[in-house]
């Protein structure tokens, strides 16, 4: 053993194979992750809405008196009427023209977009029993949705 300066003893120095001796493991940096939002349910980012309604009608389909004039419009020019609800969809207005039973399509959209109650046989029904009545509806609730 090789002796130092005040006579004490020194373990002569080791070799370090492949390690640099400033490096302590102890020391390392530990990497946490922090979850900021807990997985959930996967949903469709193509659905939009939802595919059971949640609410009613804003108006009830015999409620052609709280609008004159919409029913004054749609009883005296209903083509006119029913193009026009279309184009407020978004939608052709020569559609209701050209197309058979176009109103039921229109009112289920109208249904869907507002999440209304209902289905299709029910539209269906009430398109064939009280036709201006459904479109008078129709016009009121797009007017409720701002569209």
């Amino acid at each position: 053993m090789a002796q130092n300066n005040q006579g004490y003893g020194m373990q002569p120095p080791q070799q370090t194979m492949g390690r640099d001796p400033q490096v302590h493991p102890q020391h390392q940096q530990q990497m946490t992750t922090v979850v900021v939002n807990q997985p959930g349910v996967m949903t469709n980012p193509l659905l939009v809405g939802h595919v059971h309604g949640t609410r009613e009608w804003t108006t009830g389909l015999c409620d052609c008196g709280s609008d004159v004039g919409n029913c004054f419009y749609v009883f005296c020019c209903y083509c006119c009427a029913i193009s026009s609800i279309a184009a407020r969809l978004g939608e052709n207005c020569c559609t209701t023209c050209c197309v058979p039973a176009a109103e039921i399509g229109i009112r289920t959209r109208i249904r869907t977009l507002g999440a209304i109650r209902g289905d299709m046989c029910h539209d269906c029904m009430i398109i064939a029993c009280c036709t201006y009545c459904a479109a008078c509806q129709e016009s009121r609730e797009l007017n409720a949705m701002g569209l």
